[in-house]
């Protein structure tokens, strides 16, 4: 799920509260859709319905960015990653970027979900209202993983990622990343070619 900074909070307010977060994480309710990036089950899937009822308040003082239900499945996007091959939702806008995987139920083992920003910075995930685990990459603005991290269900703890030139983060079912034999250093690519190329400014 999603939480803005205090750096955010004051771009949102310049940009009429349209809010751009550096703070995010699977889910969050935006009040706002315009784009975060520069335009920003089956069979297997991970799941965890033995939790205690999901929480719909925002955190403490930051603003509620996100759905209080789960998003419809988004447009998704064929990604290259090495060898391997994974279709993932894309998540552009505020809303979507905020709301993520919460109130889901669950992962596809083969599903991911990447969120699209409009340029590199330092973002940090968590999650509210996420009952499963997840994997989650941050890529650069080449599209090179520079780090994976596990996410534990409900764990409301922000996860920053290391590197303050992120411009991508791809979510997924937990150990997709080693079973496939990827770890940092891996290039992510669509199938029409580089991230940044495809995705950021359309």
């Amino acid at each position: 799920m999603w939480v803005p900074s205090d750096w955010c909070r004051a771009v949102s307010r310049a940009l009429a509260l349209a809010a751009v977060a550096v703070v995010y994480g699977c889910g969050g309710p935006p009040a706002a859709s315009s784009p975060v990036a520069a335009s920003a089950s089956a069979s297997g899937t991970v799941t965890n319905r033995s939790v205690a009822p999901l929480d719909t308040t925002p955190a403490d003082s930051a603003p509620a960015l996100h759905l209080a239900y789960a998003q419809p499945k988004l447009p998704t996007v064929k990604l290259r990653l090495g060898a391997h091959e994974l279709d993932a939702e894309l998540c552009r806008t505020i809303t979507q970027i905020a709301t993520g995987l919460m109130f889901r139920t669950g992962i596809g083992p083969e599903d991911g979900m990447l969120f699209v920003f409009a340029q590199p910075h330092q973002p940090a995930f968590y999650m509210k209202n996420v009952p499963f685990d997840i994997d989650v990459a941050y890529l650069d603005d080449e599209g090179v993983i520079t780090e994976i991290v596990r996410l534990k269900a409900q764990d409301r703890t922000p996860v920053p990622a290391k590197s303050d030139r992120v411009q991508f983060v791809l979510e997924t079912a937990p150990d997709y990343f080693p079973k496939h034999g990827l770890a940092p250093g891996t290039v992510v690519v669509t199938d029409r070619g580089p991230l940044k190329a495809t995705l950021v400014g359309r």
